[in-house]
């Protein structure tokens, strides 16, 4: 029973970052926020359909850590934790990094 509850939590917490990845791609008329509480404005976007596929493609990413995290819950719980935790952790300052590194740079003007 506990291998279900943390594949279906992996799974939620996986679609809620597809999810922005979706919502970024295809349906954001504006630039996709990185950082909580911070705009990004219109103006400073270069390529606004780049930018915000960028960021999808981001988000999906991550996402998929945890897609995979759930199908590991099946057979190994305590692997499928530690994969989490590992990932999870690993993604979310490659998530800052990529952002910094590679989108800023080639999407937005200062």
């Amino acid at each position: 029973m506990g291998n279900w509850i943390l594949f279906v939590v992996c799974w939620l917490c996986g679609a809620i970052f597809l999810g922005m990845g979706v919502y970024a791609w295809r349906l954001r008329d504006r630039p996709m926020n990185f950082w909580s509480g911070q705009q990004v404005p219109r103006e400073n976007v270069s390529d606004l359909s780049g930018y915000n596929r960028a960021m999808g493609k981001l988000w999906g990413a991550y996402g998929t850590v945890y897609f995979i995290s759930g199908l590991a819950a099946l057979w190994q719980p305590v692997a499928a934790v530690a994969l989490m935790c590992v990932l999870g952790t690993a993604g979310a300052v490659a998530l800052v990094l990529v952002y910094k590194k590679v989108i800023e740079k080639k999407y937005l003007t200062k």
